[in-house]
């Protein structure tokens, strides 16, 4: 211990201040990132009428439940998790499905026309359309308000496909061909060995794949006005910027929420229209934050193979 101690490395004054400077830095970076979030969630948890009379910092002043209570009661908020809960199950599980097979295919150097579906497959990254030609083609293949707009266009995507590519064609050769010689097929090879070899990759794109689901609203604002149809960020964007907020508390008058409205206003915690936008933020997108403990256990090693090989 003492040879150990004695051959560490002397810091010098500068070096130490730089390194304080850093940490401050990181620090400061830190808590402005953090603190939005920590506000919403403190919005949330306080009464509407304490909110409105002066500014709230670190905790709640007057704490409630009622926020919650009214929003749970918003009818269309349920039918939005819904749709968007499938669309972030079926979306990424079609796409990493689509993108593995093609990879897979692709990554025969003997598969006839590889090159030209290579460079067919490669153009969109370059020449996109625009909302007008994208929603004449979502409208001829009748996806207008249709729940397969959300998973359909995107489940394939080029550079998804390209990773996956390179990481199969970097498996030994060898285990495929013992595999044939054993007798198996291109779709048990595929199954059963490089489906489980990808894993690190296909749950990092999973991951990316989910978290894309649940935070778009803009094809739900292009292309889908039937309202049972709605995700939960759109129906953010409507409490936010059309004033829904004011709607969604007439509306629990009359859902049968009217005893608690009654006790809400006896206790003086009935939501005002901005801690139910807090409230609605928190639940939209708080849920996400779950997710990803699911898929840590390959998300570093899938991205650093991706980055690497790609």
């Amino acid at each position: 211990m003492t040879t150990i101690a004695s051959n560490r490395i002397k810091r010098t004054a500068g070096e130490r201040s730089f390194d304080i400077f850093n940490m401050l830095i990181m620090i400061a970076w830190s808590v402005a990132a953090i603190y939005p979030f920590w506000y919403i969630l403190v919005m949330s948890f306080n009464t509407g009428a304490d909110a409105a009379a002066g500014p709230i910092w670190f905790f709640p002043r007057v704490f409630t439940l009622e926020n919650y209570m009214f929003v749970f009661q918003y009818d269309r908020l349920h039918s939005a998790f819904i749709v968007t809960a499938l669309r972030c199950v079926i979306g990424p599980v079609l796409s990493v499905i689509v993108c593995m097979l093609a990879a897979f295919a692709l990554s025969k150097r003997f598969l006839p026309g590889r090159k030209a579906l290579l460079f067919f497959f490669m153009i969109p990254m370059f020449i996109g359309g625009t909302i007008i030609s994208n929603y004449v083609v979502m409208s001829k293949l009748d996806l207008i308000n249709n729940f397969l707009v959300y998973v359909l266009p995107g489940a394939f995507g080029f550079f998804t496909m390209v990773i996956m590519r390179t990481h199969i064609e970097e498996l030994p050769a060898e285990l495929q061909e013992s595999a044939f010689i054993d007798g198996a097929g291109y779709f048990r090879i595929f199954v059963q060995i490089i489906f489980p070899l990808c894993m690190p990759v296909i749950a990092a794109f999973a991951f990316f794949a989910v978290v894309g689901n649940w935070l778009d609203y803009y094809t739900n604002l292009i292309y889908v006005t039937d309202r049972s149809l709605s995700t939960l960020q759109f129906v953010l964007y409507e409490i936010i910027n059309r004033a829904e907020a004011n709607t969604m508390i007439d509306f629990t008058k009359t859902s049968g929420a009217a005893a608690r409205r009654l006790m809400a206003q006896k206790n003086n915690t009935v939501p005002t229209p901005e801690v139910i936008k807090m409230t609605v933020m928190v639940v939209v997108t708080f849920p996400l934050l779950f997710v990803y403990p699911f898929f840590q256990k390959y998300f570093v090693k899938g991205m650093l193979t991706g980055a690497v090989k790609a």
